[in-house]
């Protein structure tokens, strides 16, 4: 039966029911809180990394000991183009919108200026889910596959501070001891990165094998000493509470955030998690990392010049013929530099 409307039945609209997930950044505001733009298309960053070295004793007679200055590196780096868009032809504007009822009087136009807001809100949530998953990727991974079409990259940060736990002393296994691990690990981020990591971030199985196992699970017990305290609760920005060790001083929490993976097999579209469930990151949480944003590059419609924007998003809209249509484009060319070698580290335990 057609879906028919008795214009003589009394009508009600009850709400507009939106199912779009949220946008959860917690990796990219929480990590890369130090935010340039640049007008330029590459960014480099001046990299300093100092050492332990004490000053020496002399004689008084001998004089002073020159302490050689160490020097830096220059890393240049390209920030990827992120450029979705979407389409509005005039058919589309004589259609009732979303929330609209069917008397409103709504002229096309009306609806155009509407649904061009809407168009915008989803672009730049899918930006923003875009750029979390760099800064995950730059962080977990230490570096960044930049695959789309016509673009086949990677941007690597060279990431030394890895461990791989294999065999039995994998968590969950015989031999495994996280609590060690963690101590370990606290241990050699501040020799090899000189930082005091504070934050313990684990995916899904890897939290599920630190809690079932029998010596964190002692510790927590503990009624004497306060060594360790499990008070599991959510945060905002898409990020979970656990609970705190004394020993390493950290807090532990689980990031379960997902994304929709839609080019790997376009035909076969995979929710994956943007932390590995068996992955394991201790950070600081004053990191300070650098999220980049590179020029945006346009020809202005009235000018028909070339023109260069610095900053984070540039909004587009410009008209088609053939048939007419209205065209909406964000660009943004974002880059999270994770600009302090080995200050951190990524373990996988499973």
């Amino acid at each position: 039966m057609a879906n028919e409307i008795n214009i003589y039945t009394p009508r009600y609209l009850a709400e507009v029911v939106r199912t779009a997930p949220p946008v959860h950044t917690f990796f990219r505001d929480k990590f890369f809180t130090n935010v340039k733009t640049f007008a330029t298309e590459r960014v480099d960053i001046d990299i300093v990394k100092g050492d332990r070295r004490m000053a020496a004793f002399v004689h008084p007679k001998v004089g002073g000991k020159v302490l050689k200055e160490q020097g830096y590196k220059t890393e240049s780096y390209k920030p990827p183009l992120v450029n979705p868009y979407d389409v509005t032809t005039a058919d589309q504007l004589m259609n009732r919108l979303p929330g609209e009822t069917l008397y409103s009087g709504m002229t096309p136009a009306q609806r155009a200026a509407r649904k061009l807001t809407d168009e915008y809100n989803v672009l730049n949530d899918a930006t923003t889910r875009r750029e979390e998953w760099m800064a995950v990727n730059a962080i977990v991974n230490g570096k960044i596959a930049v695959v789309g079409d016509g673009v086949n990259e990677e941007i690597d940060f060279g990431l030394t501070n890895k461990v791989t736990l294999t065999g039995t002393a994998r968590w969950g296994q015989s031999a495994g001891d996280p609590l060690k691990n963690l101590q370990t690990w606290h241990r050699q981020t501040l020799i090899n990165g000189f930082k005091n990591c504070d934050m313990v971030i684990m995916g899904s199985a890897a939290l599920d094998a630190f809690l079932d196992d029998a010596k964190v699970q002692k510790v927590l017990d503990n009624r004497r000493i306060d060594l360790g305290l499990i008070q599991p609760k959510d945060l905002p920005n898409g990020v979970s509470y656990v609970g705190h060790l004394s020993k390493p001083n950290v807090d532990i929490y689980e990031y379960t955030e997902v994304y929709l993976d839609d080019w790997t097999d376009p035909t076969t579209p995979e929710t994956k998690p943007l932390i590995p469930t068996n992955a394991v990151v201790m950070i600081s949480s004053e990191s300070n990392f650098v999220m980049a944003y590179g020029a945006c590059t346009y020809i202005e419609d009235s000018t028909q010049q070339w023109v260069t924007a610095e900053a984070a998003r540039v909004l587009r809209s410009y008209i088609e013929h053939h048939p007419d249509r209205r065209m909406i484009e964000l660009q943004a060319h974002p880059l999270p530099i994770p600009d302090k070698a080995d200050s951190w580290l990524v373990a996988t335990v499973l």
